[in-house]
C-alpha cells in the first residue's frame, strides 16, 4: 500500500500532515479509480495531471503515458505489461459506459460529472496531527 505525505502546518505548535491511502485496495480497481488517484498525486504529474480539475478533465503525458499503462498492468496483477494502446481501449469502453469521455484533444479525458463525484466523495484522506507532548491525533474524511 502506498501512502502519501503532504505538509501542512494549520497549528503553529503542532506537527501536522495528509495522508492519503488508496481509494480502493480490494482485488477488483477499477482503471478510473486508479487514474483519479494518480492525478491526486503530485509525484504522478509528469505522467498525468489536470487540465482544469474543477471540471473532471485530464490528460497523460505524451512521453509518459506507457508508465501509467505499466502501473495500472502492476496494480491490476497481470504478468505480461500493459501498454498505453490497451489502457486505451479500457478508457473506450468507459466512454459507452459515460463514466470517461474522451475530449477532441490528444491524450485528453473527462470524468463524467456523477463519476467525479463519487471519486471525491470517496477520496480516502487521513489527517495527522502530533501535539507537543507526543499525542497523535487521527482524524479521517471517510
Amino acid at each position: 500500500m502506498v501512502w502519501h505525505h503532504s505538509p501542512i502546518n494549520p497549528l503553529p505548535h503542532c506537527i501536522c500532515s495528509i495522508i492519503t491511502k488508496p481509494l480502493f485496495t480490494g482485488k477488483r480497481v477499477r482503471l478510473f479509480h486508479f487514474l483519479f488517484e494518480l492525478l491526486e498525486d503530485p509525484t504522478m504529474a509528469h505522467c498525468v495531471s489536470w487540465v482544469p480539475s474543477c471540471i473532471g478533465v485530464f490528460r497523460f503525458s505524451s512521453t509518459n503515458k506507457d508508465q501509467v499503462a505499466a502501473l495500472w498492468g502492476q496494480r491490476k496483477g497481470n504478468k505480461r505489461p500493459m501498454t498505453y494502446q490497451k489502457m486505451s481501449r479500457a478508457l473506450r469502453n468507459y466512454a459507452r459506459s459515460g463514466e470517461i469521455l474522451k475530449v477532441k484533444k490528444k491524450l485528453t479525458y473527462r470524468f463524467s460529472q456523477d463519476t467525479l463525484l463519487l471519486l471525491q466523495k470517496t477520496e480516502n484522506v487521513i489527517f495527522v496531527i502530533i501535539m507537543p507532548a507526543n499525542v497523535t491525533y487521527v482524524f479521517c474524511n471517510t
